[in-house]
């Protein structure tokens, strides 16, 4: 299947081209556009463009070769952007009066819902509470951060042992019918998340009604008080 970046904000000669040098390595503009099979105007056009958006670089000499960056930091440049745009759509929305209504989201994928909580978190005013199995908690450490410098009370909860620095989290354990790892938010008194966490998916409701606030709230405390008697 060839790689589709459009997605992310790249042309489709750009998402071509960065997964030619993937395969084949980097190169001059010339090298690439044939094994790319374009016009040379148009491979340039694609390289600058991943320069740019960060997805190559560029090593000066005469010629000039171009060297893709690595998926993984493509992947997190990605997610820093997306990131940056949802905090700006945000900040855009918060100053939009309209009248509050109930909202439900179907949850499907683990990256986008760590992605969600983050979020969520970071704007916290006043508490959060949170249990998840060990290996959501690192990519949210900064927005928990940021939700502890705010004043925001964190009750955090894991399926296994996570040591934070600035706050501890305790052990909870899943009930035997449970289906896979739970996920479970509430942060303040406007959102929730209630979805199970399994390998590379996660399947669940984010939702800002208040009875499923109520519902996350009442499972953790239920979850922590469970391990604690």
């Amino acid at each position: 299947m060839p790689l589709d970046l459009t997605r992310f904000g790249f042309t489709p000669t750009e998402s071509l081209v960065y997964e030619v040098m993937l395969r084949s390595g980097p190169g001059t503009g010339y090298a690439i556009a044939r094994a790319a099979g374009l016009a040379r105007a148009n491979a340039y056009a694609a390289l600058e463009g991943l320069v740019q958006k960060g997805a190559a670089r560029v090593e000066e000499g005469r010629p000039k070769r171009y060297r893709p960056e690595p998926p993984a930091t493509l992947v997190a440049r990605i997610v820093d952007r997306q990131g940056q745009a949802l905090d700006e759509l945000s900040s855009a929305l918060d100053q939009v009066t309209v009248p509050a209504s109930p909202t439900l989201v179907e949850l499907s994928s683990t990256r986008g819902t760590l992605q969600l909580i983050s979020h969520e978190v970071a704007r916290a005013q006043r508490r959060v509470a949170l249990l998840l199995p060990p290996d959501g908690y690192p990519p949210l450490i900064p927005s928990l951060r940021k939700a502890a410098g705010s004043g925001a009370a964190l009750h955090l909860a894991s399926t296994a042992p996570v040591e934070l620095a600035f706050a501890p989290v305790e052990l909870a354990h899943a009930p035997a019918d449970w289906p896979g790892l739970p996920v479970l938010m509430a942060v303040d008194d406007r959102g929730a998340i209630i979805a199970t966490w399994d390998g590379e998916t996660v399947r669940g409701h984010w939702g800002t009604a208040p009875t499923l606030v109520a519902a996350a709230d009442a499972l953790i405390a239920g979850l922590r008080a469970g391990v604690r008697a």
